[in-house]
């Protein structure tokens, strides 16, 4: 796969010229590249191991930093060519981190700068991590992470990426919580909503947000996680009891204001794009606010199914309000009217 290896030797290079907050990174890190490597610490790893996995653990907090270490030292010694969008803080960066922070090994700042030498990235980056080990070194304690000095778009989107993956574990597990008690029809009502849920945010984090600067990759994920948190809120609420304040008798109104706001996001959109070379507001367009809405009056027809098997005490025109209301500020946020 060209592309992900042109991604990892982007993340690893780093030009002996490259100047960052005034310190020269490349003739920082001639020293630090000499530090020997312990041949001891590589141990034994399987073959379809993943460092990162193992470092951090399903969700962030469980992981195993000996196995990581071990594994680390397998994917730093197959080369860029092994690396994907899922597996980027592998080989040297673990490494980087293990050494920092003293896990499973005793914390060897040297190796850990050596590391992050090798590891790369942007410059400013690598300035601020040594820059991180230098303080660590002074105060004799602290912790490093490979995200804490993120400058660039990609590594924010992997970064990014990296902590939708923890969320969601976590999110799973309050999902078993909140579903333990629910019937056969539920469940699938439920599936159906889910199946209507992302198809609707996956259109929502490709046409509903400006994808074209190189951070685009961290603005998806975190339009995707916003609506899988509020997602999941709603429901821990409707199932404490709560419901939504909209009346059935608000729908008419809603829907209108809804129509309105609609048509007015998508003029906005066409006439911003023919005015200019350049659209206003980056990749969003008409045509994918469009297909959004489609996709959302599928999601809110689920809605309604569903809600009608678990919480049938509120009638199906308050759930459409209620959903209708939160869509029209949506489309509100898009071009930025009032």
């Amino acid at each position: 796969m060209p592309g992900v290896r042109w991604v990892a030797l982007l993340l690893l290079a780093v030009t002996s010229t490259a100047v960052a907050g005034g310190i020269d990174t490349g003739a920082a890190c001639r020293d630090w590249r000499q530090v020997p490597v312990p041949a001891a610490h590589a141990g034994a790893a399987p073959e379809a191991c993943s460092a990162q996995a193992l470092y951090y653990g399903a969700d962030g907090t469980r992981g195993d930093p000996v196995a990581a270490r071990h594994c680390a030292y397998r994917e730093r010694g197959l080369g860029t060519e092994t690396v994907s969008w899922d597996a980027l803080f592998g080989g040297s960066g673990v490494l980087m981190m293990v050494y920092a922070n003293g896990e499973g090994v005793p914390r060897d700042l040297a190796l850990a700068r050596r590391f992050a030498c090798e590891y790369g990235g942007a410059p400013a980056e690598l300035h601020g991590r040594l820059a991180h080990l230098q303080a660590i070194a002074d105060a004799g304690t602290g912790r490093l992470d490979i995200c804490d000095h993120i400058t660039s778009g990609m590594m924010a989107g992997v970064c990014a990426r990296r902590d939708a993956g923890f969320a969601r574990v976590v999110r799973d597990r309050k999902w078993q919580t909140l579903q333990a008690d629910w019937t056969p029809a539920q469940h699938v009502a439920w599936r159906s909503l889910r199946a209507a849920a992302d198809a609707y945010f996956d259109h929502a984090g490709r046409d509903e947000v400006d994808l074209g600067g190189t951070a685009r990759g961290a603005f998806a994920v975190q339009a995707r996680e916003a609506l899988e948190s509020r997602l999941i809120e709603d429901v821990g609420a409707f199932e404490r009891g709560g419901r939504p304040t909209q009346t059935a008798a608000d729908l008419a109104a809603l829907d209108r204001e809804l129509n309105a706001v609609y048509r007015r996001t998508r003029a906005d959109l066409q006439a911003g794009a023919a005015a200019h070379e350049y659209s206003l507001f980056g990749t969003v367009d008409a045509d994918g606010v469009r297909e959004t809405q489609r996709a959302w009056l599928r999601y809110r027809e689920a809605w309604v199914s569903f809600a009608a098997t678990r919480w049938p005490d509120a009638a199906a025109d308050v759930w459409r309000a209620w959903l209708t209301h939160a869509r029209t500020g949506a489309l509100d946020a898009i071009t930025g009217d009032p």
